[in-house]
């Protein structure tokens, strides 16, 4: 019955981190289709990603004092439905600022959704001893994907946005009513523990983020200036540079749905060691390599040497004693964020006065502080939550 219970909540908590990938691979892949739709150029278009990157880095600031004080769980429930009817706003935008502030209203919603299911997956862990976080972000990742794919398929059968957003997420919405008795009560601490947490964000935490900043930073420089990189600086077709972003999700994505198992398996500190030393070793191939096909296989083991990373980080700074799931998972978001917020525009600064080449040097050296950043986990051999079988 236990093992029932468990797996009855990791299925709902993977349906909401599905969510939020499916409505960002959407919004991504009608881009074009948006900025038609609104007439927007490309300055334009730059202050809007920028709305939305900024909206979301503010309700991830906020979210910890809202999910202390109504939960992860009504959070989550709340604002699921709320992101769902958020985004069909932006294919009701008929100018840029009217797409400017959809985006607003979007990148809120989804800020506050985020931080409320990765404390869900880690209540999870804390009630079942088992790890479960590495799936959740794997479901994300299979969203993202899947909203990918439903934005070529509309778009390829010449619907409108709206009609694409409307009919995607109101199938989404309609497991929404089996998913949510399945949503976890909130603890604030173990059982056995002190009830009241520190307010002092313990350092581990804060190295936990730190590490998220590094670990995000290396992903958004793949899906930012990967392609770029083999296009002009490796040679390659506009078809082999398309694969890369899809190489690196792939193996990625499998990675992720592993990870819990070989982090039972293996523990966190040797996972985290070979995933940022693998890491390393294929943006190197990618630097060195003069052949576009090599440089696909390094953007691959770059990605599932990542894979484990972030959502180690998240359940253990979730489950550090003196701070609550919700501030753990708040400060590991916003710091992680904050580097795909930043870090991909700096690597183009750079490229213009260094060569993209020579920029992207900065990647292997963001792997080389995840490696050193893994000794920090060599405390435990097997993570607390491994009480229990798949």
């Amino acid at each position: 019955m236990k093992y029932s219970a468990f797996t009855k909540a990791r299925a709902a908590c993977s349906y909401f981190f599905a969510g939020p990938g499916l409505i960002y691979g959407m919004f991504t892949s009608r881009m074009p289709a948006l900025t038609i739709q609104t007439g927007a150029d490309e300055a334009q278009v730059g202050l809007i990603l920028l709305c939305f990157g900024v909206a979301g880095m503010v309700s991830l600031a906020a979210s910890a004092w809202l999910i202390d004080r109504f939960t992860s769980r009504s959070v989550l429930l709340l604002f699921t439905p709320l992101l769902c009817l958020a985004l069909p706003l932006t294919g009701l935008a008929a100018t840029p600022l009217q797409l400017g502030l959809a985006c607003v209203v979007v990148g809120l919603t989804m800020g506050f959704v985020d931080v409320a299911m990765n404390t869900q997956a880690i209540q999870i862990e804390r009630a079942f001893f088992r790890p479960c976080v590495s799936m959740m972000h794997a479901s994300y990742s299979i969203g993202g994907v899947l909203g990918s794919l439903a934005g070529a398929l509309f778009a390829g059968l010449g619907a409108s946005t709206l009609i694409n957003f409307v009919c995607v997420l109101g199938l989404y919405l309609c497991l929404y009513p089996l998913a949510m008795p399945h949503t976890q009560p909130d603890e604030t601490q173990k059982k056995g523990e002190e009830q009241a947490p520190s307010r002092r964000i313990p350092l581990f935490v804060l190295l936990c983020g730190i590490l998220a900043t590094v670990s995000y930073s290396a992903e958004g420089s793949v899906a930012e200036w990967g392609s770029l990189l083999l296009f002009t600086v490796k040679g390659a077709s506009e078809f082999t540079a398309a694969l890369v972003f899809g190489a690196f999700c792939i193996t990625m994505v499998i990675g992720r749905m592993v990870g819990d198992r070989l982090r039972c398996a293996f523990g966190d500190f040797p996972l985290m060691l070979a995933g940022a030393g693998l890491a390393f070793c294929g943006m190197v191939i990618v630097l060195v390599s003069p052949w576009p096909v090599l440089c696909l296989f390094g953007y691959a083991l770059m990605g599932i040497g990542l894979a484990p990373i972030v959502p180690i980080l998240f359940s253990r700074a979730g489950n550090t004693p003196g701070i609550t799931p919700g501030k753990a998972s708040a400060l590991v978001s916003f710091m992680g964020y904050s580097g795909v917020l930043v870090f991909p525009p700096s690597l183009g600064w750079l490229a213009h006065n260094m060569g993209l080449g020579t920029a992207l040097l900065v990647i292997p050296l963001l792997c080389a502080i995840l490696v050193a950043g893994s000794w920090a986990f060599r405390t435990d051999e097997k993570p607390a939550t491994c009480g229990g079988s798949f």
